[in-house]
């Protein structure tokens, strides 16, 4: 666990899920989405890590051992997902605690880590923040994450990522 003043960089566990299963929205009836991502670290396909501000929760993300996006799978690349800060807590460096661990976690097993970067412009904290920590594009071009919603006319939105590649050892 890293503590830096008021700052806490740990595992996920179940209290943690059933937390952001309160704080996030979900629809009515859904399974805890969160729960399930619990699962998938006792299968060790991934690892979450949640990050706490003076005592609340502030923010998660997930280190994908086997990366989905084909290039980095290739090679055994680790790859950053689903990574945010809540809000009230957006703005104040948190997202770099973060970062550290899940890197932190990525060197354990690789010499490198991967992230996507949407391209749209609501990701613009992100793909500074990716550049700000030494990642540079793996030169593959642009991701779609959702292949089939390419059409002839493209519009950026969420279904495309830049994927960058960092040394982390």
């Amino acid at each position: 666990m890293d503590v830096d003043e008021d700052i806490i960089v740990r595992e996920m566990n179940e209290e943690d899920a059933e937390r952001l299963d309160l704080l996030m929205a979900k629809p009515a009836g859904i399974q805890s989405i969160y729960k399930s991502y619990l699962e998938e670290t006792t299968c060790g396909q991934c690892e979450y890590i949640v990050l706490y501000c003076k005592g609340q929760l502030a923010g998660f993300g997930k280190l994908d051992w086997k990366s989905s996006y084909e290039d980095f799978d290739e090679i055994g690349i680790p790859e950053i997902k689903g990574m945010q800060i809540l809000e009230a807590y957006r703005n104040m460096g948190l997202a770099n605690h973060l970062m550290n661990k899940l890197e932190e976690k990525a060197a354990l097993r690789s010499e490198y880590c991967g992230i996507g970067v949407g391209l749209a412009d609501t990701y613009e904290p992100a793909q500074k923040l990716v550049a700000e920590r030494g990642y540079e594009p793996d030169g593959k071009g642009v991701f779609y994450i959702e292949p089939e919603a390419v059409q002839d006319e493209l519009e950026v939105d969420d279904y495309q990522a830049l994927m960058m590649i960092k040394k982390v050892k």
